[in-house]
Protein backbone atom coordinates (compact mmCIF):
# COMPACT_ATOMS: atom_id res chain seq x y z
CA UNK A 1 0.00 0.00 0.00
CA UNK A 2 1.44 3.61 -1.04
CA UNK A 3 2.49 5.63 1.68
CA UNK A 4 0.15 8.18 2.49
CA UNK A 5 1.19 12.02 1.55
CA UNK A 6 1.30 14.83 4.27
CA UNK A 7 -2.20 16.72 4.25
CA UNK A 8 -1.84 20.20 2.60
CA UNK A 9 -2.34 23.17 4.59
CA UNK A 10 -5.82 25.43 3.75
CA UNK A 11 -5.63 26.91 0.58
CA UNK A 12 -6.18 30.19 2.84
CA UNK A 13 -4.03 29.71 5.05
CA UNK A 14 -1.43 29.84 2.04
CA UNK A 15 -2.58 32.62 0.34
CA UNK A 16 -2.35 34.65 3.86
CA UNK A 17 1.28 33.92 4.09
CA UNK A 18 1.81 34.76 0.48
CA UNK A 19 0.09 37.96 0.97
CA UNK A 20 2.44 38.63 4.25
CA UNK A 21 5.34 37.87 2.32
CA UNK A 22 4.96 40.45 -0.48
CA UNK A 23 3.66 43.44 1.67
CA UNK A 24 6.20 42.28 4.30
CA UNK A 25 3.28 42.91 6.84
CA UNK A 26 0.77 40.95 8.52
CA UNK A 27 -1.46 43.90 9.66
CA UNK A 28 -1.16 45.01 6.00
CA UNK A 29 -2.05 41.46 4.95
CA UNK A 30 -4.91 41.09 7.40
CA UNK A 31 -6.58 44.52 5.63
CA UNK A 32 -5.84 43.08 2.51
CA UNK A 33 -7.38 39.84 3.19
CA UNK A 34 -10.39 41.56 4.88
CA UNK A 35 -9.35 39.58 8.21
CA UNK A 36 -7.89 40.74 11.66
CA UNK A 37 -3.98 40.89 12.35
CA UNK A 38 -4.54 38.45 14.99
CA UNK A 39 -5.85 35.73 12.53
CA UNK A 40 -3.52 36.18 10.14
CA UNK A 41 -0.52 35.77 12.99
CA UNK A 42 -2.54 32.99 14.15
CA UNK A 43 -2.57 31.15 10.65
CA UNK A 44 1.19 31.76 10.04
CA UNK A 45 1.58 30.05 13.15
CA UNK A 46 -0.31 26.56 12.25
CA UNK A 47 1.45 26.86 9.08
CA UNK A 48 4.97 27.03 10.94
CA UNK A 49 3.75 24.34 12.84
CA UNK A 50 2.21 22.26 9.83
CA UNK A 51 6.16 22.58 8.20
CA UNK A 52 8.20 22.36 11.07
CA UNK A 53 9.92 25.36 10.24
CA UNK A 54 10.05 28.86 10.94
CA UNK A 55 8.65 31.16 7.80
CA UNK A 56 9.40 34.89 9.70
CA UNK A 57 11.46 36.58 11.19
CA UNK A 58 9.20 39.19 13.37
CA UNK A 59 11.14 42.69 13.09
CA UNK A 60 9.44 46.25 14.76
CA UNK A 61 8.43 47.33 11.51
CA UNK A 62 7.03 44.05 10.45
CA UNK A 63 8.30 40.53 9.15
CA UNK A 64 11.24 39.18 7.11
CA UNK A 65 11.23 35.72 5.32
CA UNK A 66 13.75 33.36 6.54
CA UNK A 67 15.80 31.60 4.20
CA UNK A 68 12.92 28.49 4.52
CA UNK A 69 10.10 31.10 4.23
CA UNK A 70 11.92 32.21 0.83
CA UNK A 71 12.25 29.09 -0.58
CA UNK A 72 8.62 27.91 0.22
CA UNK A 73 7.86 31.40 -1.68
CA UNK A 74 9.05 30.22 -4.76
CA UNK A 75 6.69 27.37 -4.64
CA UNK A 76 3.66 28.88 -3.13
CA UNK A 77 4.25 31.66 -5.88
CA UNK A 78 4.64 29.02 -8.89
CA UNK A 79 1.89 26.75 -7.16
CA UNK A 80 -0.48 29.73 -7.65
CA UNK A 81 0.66 30.83 -10.92
CA UNK A 82 -0.26 27.70 -12.28
CA UNK A 83 -3.99 28.12 -10.96
CA UNK A 84 -4.38 31.16 -12.39
CA UNK A 85 -3.25 29.41 -15.88
CA UNK A 86 -5.65 26.34 -15.12
CA UNK A 87 -8.69 29.05 -14.92
CA UNK A 88 -7.70 31.17 -17.59
CA UNK A 89 -7.44 28.13 -19.82
CA UNK A 90 -11.00 26.80 -18.34
CA UNK A 91 -12.58 30.28 -19.05
CA UNK A 92 -10.76 30.26 -22.66
CA UNK A 93 -12.31 26.97 -23.23
CA UNK A 94 -15.77 27.79 -22.41
CA UNK A 95 -15.94 30.79 -24.51
CA UNK A 96 -14.36 29.24 -27.25
CA UNK A 97 -14.30 25.37 -27.29
CA UNK A 98 -11.00 23.99 -29.13
CA UNK A 99 -10.17 20.22 -30.34
CA UNK A 100 -7.04 18.79 -29.44
CA UNK A 101 -4.97 17.35 -32.67
CA UNK A 102 -1.95 15.72 -32.78
CA UNK A 103 -0.27 14.02 -35.76
CA UNK A 104 3.27 13.52 -36.61
CA UNK A 105 5.35 16.53 -36.88
CA UNK A 106 6.21 16.11 -40.77
CA UNK A 107 2.65 16.20 -41.38
CA UNK A 108 1.66 18.11 -39.29
CA UNK A 109 4.16 20.95 -40.52
CA UNK A 110 4.28 19.77 -44.47
CA UNK A 111 0.96 18.41 -45.00
CA UNK A 112 -1.39 20.11 -42.72
CA UNK A 113 -0.26 23.31 -41.95
CA UNK A 114 -0.22 24.79 -45.55
CA UNK A 115 -4.33 23.95 -45.23
CA UNK A 116 -5.15 25.37 -41.56
CA UNK A 117 -6.41 28.32 -43.05
CA UNK A 118 -9.46 26.56 -44.10
CA UNK A 119 -10.48 25.51 -41.00
CA UNK A 120 -11.21 28.93 -40.12
CA UNK A 121 -13.84 29.16 -43.36
CA UNK A 122 -14.73 25.37 -42.14
CA UNK A 123 -16.01 25.94 -38.90
CA UNK A 124 -15.10 29.03 -37.42
CA UNK A 125 -16.36 28.63 -34.04
CA UNK A 126 -14.21 26.15 -32.77
CA UNK A 127 -10.17 26.30 -32.14
CA UNK A 128 -7.58 23.78 -33.11
CA UNK A 129 -4.79 22.66 -31.25
CA UNK A 130 -2.25 21.04 -33.22
CA UNK A 131 0.57 19.00 -31.53
CA UNK A 132 3.83 17.09 -33.56
CA UNK A 133 4.60 13.91 -32.02
CA UNK A 134 6.46 10.71 -32.77
CA UNK A 135 4.92 9.09 -29.99
CA UNK A 136 2.48 7.14 -29.16
CA UNK A 137 -0.79 9.18 -28.14
CA UNK A 138 -2.22 8.38 -24.61
CA UNK A 139 -6.42 9.03 -25.20
CA UNK A 140 -6.50 8.41 -21.54
CA UNK A 141 -3.89 10.70 -20.12
CA UNK A 142 -3.38 13.29 -22.48
CA UNK A 143 -5.84 16.18 -23.91
CA UNK A 144 -6.48 14.39 -27.22
CA UNK A 145 -9.61 14.38 -29.51
CA UNK A 146 -7.83 12.88 -32.72
CA UNK A 147 -4.61 11.60 -33.92
CA UNK A 148 -3.22 11.56 -37.84
CA UNK A 149 -0.86 8.41 -37.68
CA UNK A 150 0.62 5.78 -39.74
CA UNK A 151 -1.11 2.98 -41.03
CA UNK A 152 -4.40 1.67 -38.64
CA UNK A 153 -2.34 -0.86 -36.36
CA UNK A 154 -1.18 1.39 -33.29
CA UNK A 155 -4.65 2.21 -32.17
CA UNK A 156 -6.90 -0.91 -32.44
CA UNK A 157 -9.60 -0.02 -30.31
CA UNK A 158 -10.09 3.61 -32.07
CA UNK A 159 -12.55 4.71 -34.86
CA UNK A 160 -10.81 5.18 -38.23
CA UNK A 161 -10.78 7.28 -41.26
CA UNK A 162 -8.39 6.75 -43.92
CA UNK A 163 -6.97 10.30 -44.79
CA UNK A 164 -4.57 8.90 -47.99
CA UNK A 165 -2.38 6.79 -49.14
CA UNK A 166 1.04 8.62 -50.18
CA UNK A 167 4.25 7.83 -52.64
CA UNK A 168 7.78 9.21 -52.95
CA UNK A 169 9.64 9.99 -56.31
CA UNK A 170 12.69 11.82 -56.30
CA UNK A 171 13.00 15.63 -56.03
CA UNK A 172 16.23 17.64 -56.21
CA UNK A 173 16.28 21.47 -55.66
CA UNK A 174 17.43 23.92 -59.10
CA UNK A 175 20.62 24.61 -57.62
CA UNK A 176 21.67 21.14 -57.38
CA UNK A 177 20.03 20.28 -61.05
CA UNK A 178 22.29 23.32 -62.04
CA UNK A 179 25.35 20.71 -61.14
CA UNK A 180 24.32 17.97 -63.23
CA UNK A 181 22.78 17.14 -66.62
CA UNK A 182 19.40 15.38 -66.32
CA UNK A 183 21.80 12.05 -67.69
CA UNK A 184 24.02 11.98 -64.87
CA UNK A 185 22.13 13.37 -61.44
CA UNK A 186 20.67 10.07 -60.69
CA UNK A 187 23.81 7.86 -60.64
CA UNK A 188 25.91 10.82 -59.56
CA UNK A 189 24.47 13.66 -56.93
CA UNK A 190 24.57 12.61 -53.62
CA UNK A 191 21.94 11.14 -52.14
CA UNK A 192 19.44 11.91 -48.53
CA UNK A 193 18.69 9.00 -47.01
CA UNK A 194 15.70 8.37 -44.43
CA UNK A 195 15.92 6.70 -41.25
CA UNK A 196 12.35 5.70 -39.86
CA UNK A 197 13.54 3.03 -36.91
CA UNK A 198 11.38 0.20 -37.03
CA UNK A 199 9.01 2.05 -39.15
CA UNK A 200 12.01 2.24 -42.11
CA UNK A 201 10.29 -0.91 -43.90
CA UNK A 202 7.12 0.78 -44.82
CA UNK A 203 9.17 3.78 -46.46
CA UNK A 204 9.92 2.87 -49.91
CA UNK A 205 14.32 3.22 -50.21
CA UNK A 206 16.59 4.78 -52.76
CA UNK A 207 18.16 0.90 -53.50
CA UNK A 208 14.04 -0.26 -54.05
CA UNK A 209 13.44 2.96 -56.41
CA UNK A 210 16.55 1.76 -58.85
CA UNK A 211 15.48 -1.46 -58.56
CA UNK A 212 11.90 -0.70 -59.79
CA UNK A 213 13.84 1.95 -62.13
CA UNK A 214 15.97 -0.78 -63.61
CA UNK A 215 19.24 0.99 -62.99
CA UNK A 216 22.14 -0.24 -60.93
CA UNK A 217 22.52 2.04 -58.20
CA UNK A 218 25.22 4.08 -57.83
CA UNK A 219 28.53 3.45 -56.35
CA UNK A 220 28.84 4.49 -52.96
CA UNK A 221 29.39 8.32 -52.06
CA UNK A 222 29.36 10.64 -49.46
CA UNK A 223 25.80 10.94 -48.44
CA UNK A 224 22.75 12.19 -46.24
CA UNK A 225 20.89 10.31 -43.40
CA UNK A 226 18.07 12.09 -41.62
CA UNK A 227 15.56 10.77 -38.90
CA UNK A 228 12.75 13.18 -39.29
CA UNK A 229 11.28 13.65 -42.42
CA UNK A 230 11.17 17.72 -42.14
CA UNK A 231 14.92 17.71 -41.87
CA UNK A 232 15.02 15.70 -45.06
CA UNK A 233 12.93 17.83 -47.15
CA UNK A 234 14.89 21.05 -45.66
CA UNK A 235 18.44 19.48 -46.29
CA UNK A 236 16.54 18.82 -50.46
CA UNK A 237 15.51 22.47 -50.74
CA UNK A 238 19.26 23.61 -49.69
CA UNK A 239 20.78 21.32 -52.29
CA UNK A 240 22.42 18.65 -50.10
CA UNK A 241 20.91 15.79 -52.43
CA UNK A 242 18.27 14.05 -54.17
CA UNK A 243 15.32 13.01 -52.15
CA UNK A 244 12.80 10.67 -52.45
CA UNK A 245 10.28 13.28 -51.02
CA UNK A 246 6.73 12.14 -49.95
CA UNK A 247 4.59 13.65 -52.76
CA UNK A 248 1.59 14.84 -50.36
CA UNK A 249 4.57 16.70 -47.60
CA UNK A 250 6.10 18.27 -50.30
CA UNK A 251 3.54 19.71 -52.32
CA UNK A 252 4.14 23.24 -51.54
CA UNK A 253 7.67 23.12 -52.18
CA UNK A 254 7.18 22.03 -55.34
CA UNK A 255 4.20 24.64 -55.85
CA UNK A 256 6.84 27.20 -54.96
CA UNK A 257 9.46 25.86 -57.24
CA UNK A 258 11.90 24.83 -54.15
CA UNK A 259 12.27 21.10 -55.71
CA UNK A 260 11.83 19.52 -59.21
CA UNK A 261 10.84 16.20 -59.67
CA UNK A 262 13.50 14.35 -61.28
CA UNK A 263 11.76 11.58 -62.82
CA UNK A 264 7.96 10.42 -62.30
CA UNK A 265 8.83 6.99 -61.39
CA UNK A 266 7.06 7.16 -57.78
CA UNK A 267 6.78 4.16 -55.75
CA UNK A 268 3.80 3.96 -52.72
CA UNK A 269 4.46 3.98 -49.01
CA UNK A 270 3.22 0.46 -47.85
CA UNK A 271 0.30 1.71 -45.13
CA UNK A 272 -2.09 4.84 -45.54
CA UNK A 273 -2.52 7.89 -42.96
CA UNK A 274 -5.17 7.39 -41.14
CA UNK A 275 -7.08 9.66 -38.41
CA UNK A 276 -8.18 8.21 -35.44
CA UNK A 277 -10.43 9.19 -32.50
CA UNK A 278 -12.02 7.58 -29.07
CA UNK A 279 -15.74 7.54 -29.38
CA UNK A 280 -15.88 10.53 -26.47
CA UNK A 281 -14.25 12.69 -29.23
CA UNK A 282 -17.49 12.76 -31.00
CA UNK A 283 -19.13 14.62 -27.82
CA UNK A 284 -16.49 17.49 -28.72
CA UNK A 285 -18.10 20.58 -30.70
CA UNK A 286 -17.02 20.22 -33.45
CA UNK A 287 -15.82 17.16 -33.90
CA UNK A 288 -17.81 16.26 -36.57
CA UNK A 289 -16.91 19.07 -38.69
CA UNK A 290 -12.82 18.23 -38.21
CA UNK A 291 -13.50 14.50 -39.53
CA UNK A 292 -15.39 15.94 -42.70
CA UNK A 293 -12.73 18.63 -42.67
CA UNK A 294 -10.08 16.00 -43.11
CA UNK A 295 -11.75 13.53 -44.61
CA UNK A 296 -11.78 16.57 -47.84
CA UNK A 297 -7.99 17.29 -46.93
CA UNK A 298 -7.33 13.88 -47.78
CA UNK A 299 -9.57 13.43 -50.72
CA UNK A 300 -8.25 16.33 -52.09
CA UNK A 301 -4.54 14.54 -52.22
CA UNK A 302 -5.90 11.98 -54.81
Amino acid sequence: MPAQLPRLPKISVIQSFKVAAELGSLAKAAAQLALTPAAVSQQIRQLEAQLGSALFLRTQSGVMLTETGKAYLRYVTEAFDILHLGQQNIRHAASAPTLTLYALPALASKWLLPQLASWRDHCPTVNIALHGTHSQVDFTAMPADFVICFGDDRYPQLNKLMLFHDDVLPVASPALLQRFTPDTILSQAPLIHLDWGHEGRFLPDWQSWFQAKGMDEPLPQPAFSFNLTSLAIDAAVAGAGLLLGQRRLIAPELARGDLVIVDELCLPLSKPYYLAWPQRTLSQPGSEAMIGWLRERGANCT
